[in-house]
């Protein structure tokens, strides 16, 4: 087998990308997207490596009897749902495997058992942030049967989501399945203003030009809206004009802010913030039982994007954690506080660890909202928080007092050192909550390592629905 070789290929299985994974007779592994399993296919040869290949899908010769037609006009071509074409009790069986191969493989873990993934409710409009991108590199869709993008010369003013593996390009939308009906028509709207005036857009290439980011999130349970235009600078003649239609348009807008960002990296984060009218942040609540928190989220907050599932999530952990009124639980990465308020009420204290300070000020202001009166939040990097504990020769040090504690990483995981230092600790219960099962698997194997925990359970939580990404609860008993 050479690059550019042609060959028919059954599907038998998707990776942890959402690829699908086929087998030569001989064993050769080759991952092609846009294939299901089930499907037979024929494939083109575009990367052939020693032990794997990928593949460009050419034909389906046979299609897989769980393919369904798409909703969304676009898929295929933005990096967004890569499977919505797969019938959604296959997505939650393919989840569920992803988390029980990491562990297996990646984690080393035998006889793990792993539960099917909790589903979502709504597997459509179920986000409640959104983060478009404007761009002066503007692709389509050419041929829908093709699922392939374009380039397009009009005007050349994109605003909307990235074509797969193409950090500039972007796919010019008017509608996404993934957020409420007007945050398409705020969208719209937004792409129109600034199009019509030939405002210019920021280039990774001269970095130079206004127009970043537009952030638009949408709370479930309180129905606040906060829009974030993200720009290289202030224009307030432009801004002050834009939030006059927009206030007149669609007056359940309850703010809109105006963040300024001169990084030269893409990440929609502003170092600045203006708030054009409004608050400059909404709120969310989350519910438990009948009991209900309500949660500040200003522009740059965390929290996670899917209200309902995230509900499901923190049950699912309170349920892992076996609380009692005793319990000291050390929160790490606890972002604005959901968790941490979310437990208070089971545990005698919590206190939260986190590295971004608008984050712990959030956390601060959340608990007073929620008059949580047993909890604190430490500003401080996690690892270096952790060694200053642990280095501690004092019997008063807090670290002593904790018994319980929760992990809530981002995608990348824990650093080494940390891993290292939580293998020799002893707490009761650790409960790590991840959105990636494989940093997840690979930092349990060594916090394990010395024998002092034991995996004790697991559970997957659908909170992307059409995606390939999964939630993932596990608890770490003490041996």
């Amino acid at each position: 087998m050479k690059k550019g070789d042609e060959l028919i290929v059954d599907i038998v299985n998707l990776n942890s990308k959402g690829e699908g994974i086929s087998r030569t007779d001989e064993g050769y592994v080759i991952f092609t997207e846009k294939a299901l399993p089930g499907d037979k296919v024929r494939v083109k040869v575009k990367r052939k490596k020693s032990s794997y290949a990928t593949a460009e899908l050419i034909e389906l010769v046979n299609e897989s009897e769980h393919r369904i037609i798409p909703e969304c006009s676009y898929f295929g071509i933005c990096g967004g749902c890569k499977l919505q074409n797969y019938s959604y009790d296959k997505q939650l069986e393919y989840k569920t495997n992803v988390v029980r191969n990491a562990f297996e493989r990646i984690g080393k873990f035998s006889g793990v058992l792993v539960p099917t993934a909790l589903q979502s409710d709504d597997i459509f409009f179920y986000r409640n942030k959104m983060e478009f991108s404007f761009s002066d590199d503007k692709w389509l869709e050419s041929k829908p049967d093709k699922q392939t993008a374009v380039k397009i010369d009009d005007n050349n003013f994109a605003l909307g989501l990235h074509v797969p593996k193409f950090h500039s390009k972007i796919v010019d939308l008017e509608k996404c399945l993934l957020q409420s009906g007007i945050s398409n028509d705020i969208l719209n709207f937004v792409r129109n203003f600034f199009k019509e005036r030939n405002v210019s857009i920021y280039s990774t290439r001269t970095h130079k030009g206004f127009l970043r980011f537009l952030i638009i999130r949408q709370s479930r349970n309180t129905n606040d809206i906060l829009l974030n235009l993200v720009t290289y600078d202030y224009d307030n003649k432009l801004i002050d004009e834009l939030s006059g239609e927009l206030q007149n348009l669609f007056p359940d807008i309850t703010s809109f802010v105006n963040s300024i960002s001169q990084r030269k990296a893409q990440v929609a984060i502003g170092d600045e913030t203006r708030i054009v009218f409004g608050n400059g942040y909404i709120y969310e609540k989350l519910l438990r039982g009948k009991e209900e928190f309500k949660f500040k989220i200003s522009p740059n907050s965390f929290f996670q994007t899917n209200t309902a599932q995230t509900e499901k999530l923190y049950s699912t952990a309170l349920e892992f954690a076996d609380f009692t009124k005793t319990d000291n639980v050390l929160d790490l990465y606890c972002g604005a506080g959901t968790i941490a308020i979310y437990i208070a009420d089971f545990v005698n204290k919590v206190v939260g660890v986190e590295i971004l300070e608008d984050a712990v000020l959030n956390a601060k202001e959340n608990a007073d909202i929620n008059g949580i009166k047993n909890s604190e939040f430490v500003l401080s990097d996690i690892k270096d928080y952790f060694l200053k504990l642990k280095e501690s020769e004092s019997k008063e040090d807090i670290y002593l007092g904790f018994n319980k504690l929760i992990l809530d990483p981002p995608r990348s995981g824990l650093h080494p050192k940390l891993c290292d230092i939580l293998s020799e600790t002893n707490f009761e219960k650790i409960v790590y909550v991840s959105c990636n099962p494989v940093t997840q698997a690979r930092d349990l194997e060594l916090i394990c390592k010395n024998g002092n925990y034991q995996l004790e359970k697991i559970q997957p939580v659908d909170m992307f629905p059409q995606t390939y990404h999964i939630e993932n609860v596990v608890s770490l008993k003490s041996n």
